[in-house]
């Protein structure tokens, strides 16, 4: 059946989609070492035009126009709601950041890395106890457990996810406010919130509702309220072929250009007063190596297919930053 399917979703959907549904189908565990190489390594000049280039734009328009129609939930359950024991496999342990961190040193570990982070984006949120936060798409609440190491308030700390398995994570584990919801259509109270700040989850905002959100976010801050943002976004405003393959691991989502972000944020109303871009490639690889680290436990606790999806995740993901196709912009937006 692979064999079969390739040349077919290589016409329809690219070669790059096709190769990687290729390696994920495969029974076997993928060989961590070739599919790293294989994955990452600079192709020649036109085999590279091919995998950028097809499909051609208005059939991608197409196929991602189709999958941008689905409901968000869809997406996220399937990359997030396989098992958060597998997720603790890989990922820091003291907090589970499933977002860039900044490794200040090459040698440094994961842990050291995301504390790094953390307490980076801490300072950027300046959290005082009693202000009221909220977090958009709170994962397993890793900032939300940050702030009120620093604050000890947990009583006006929420958090919002489309994660059935990181609501539970969070109901177990963390006892934060923390709700199975859509932060983008969700209707919010006005002028509720001092801050609300997202990592890692403005990905999941689709093009055309990212102008919409933002107004409602605004509203929803007090005045001299702010929103904390981390994500990543796309640098080239036209969309590579290679967008497509996307879908394999985050379905129903894209990413937007850089500048229609910042004309968002300053159409609601915000004004920027931070902006930093940082590296995600040393988290990614740091993430594949852990899992590789892990493979014998994550095969009892996932597929086999599973593990191979997140395996080419990761060097996938550090193609499209190594390409500088992507970036990682932290920002601060003030409410006047």
């Amino acid at each position: 059946m692979r064999p079969l399917l390739a040349p077919l979703e290589a016409f329809a959907y690219g070669p790059a989609y096709a190769y990687l549904n290729y390696k994920i189908r495969s029974s076997e565990p993928l060989d961590h070492t070739t599919i790293w190489e294989e994955l990452t390594r600079d192709l020649p000049p036109v085999a590279d035009w091919v995998r950028t280039s097809w499909p051609i734009r208005p059939l991608r328009s197409f196929l991602l126009g189709a999958k941008m129609k689905q409901d968000h939930v869809l997406g996220i359950a399937a990359h997030y709601d396989v098992s958060n024991d597998f997720y603790e496999l890989f990922l820091d342990k003291k907090y589970m950041f499933y977002t860039c961190a900044d490794f200040h040193q090459p040698d440094e570990t994961i842990e050291q890395a995301q504390q790094h982070k953390a307490d980076h984006i801490l300072g950027l949120i300046d959290p005082k106890p009693g202000q009221k936060i909220l977090e958009l798409g709170c994962g397993w609440g890793p900032m939300l457990r940050r702030i009120e190491e620093h604050t000890g308030d947990k009583e006006n700390l929420y958090g919002l996810t489309l994660s059935k398995e990181q609501v539970a994570y969070n109901d177990q584990h963390n006892g934060f406010h923390v709700e199975f919801d859509d932060f983008i259509t969700r209707q919010y109270e006005p002028e509720s919130y001092d801050t609300i700040y997202s990592i890692g989850a403005w990905e999941h905002v689709r093009p055309k509702e990212i102008a919409p959100l933002c107004k409602k976010l605004y509203a929803a801050l007090k005045p001299g309220g702010k929103l904390v943002q981390h994500f990543f976004c796309r640098v080239p405003d036209p969309l590579f072929a290679t967008a497509i393959c996307s879908q394999l691991y985050f379905p129903g989502s894209i990413g937007s250009p850089y500048r229609s972000h910042i004309k968002a944020f300053e159409g609601a109303g915000f004004r920027i007063t931070h902006r930093s871009i940082h590296d995600y490639r040393p988290t990614l690889r740091a993430w594949f190596d852990r899992l590789v680290e892990n493979r014998e436990r994550a095969l009892e606790l996932v597929d086999v297919q599973t593990y191979n999806r997140q395996l080419t995740f990761f060097p996938v993901s550090w193609r499209y930053f190594d390409d500088g196709l992507g970036m990682l912009v932290r920002w601060v937006l003030q409410k006047e």
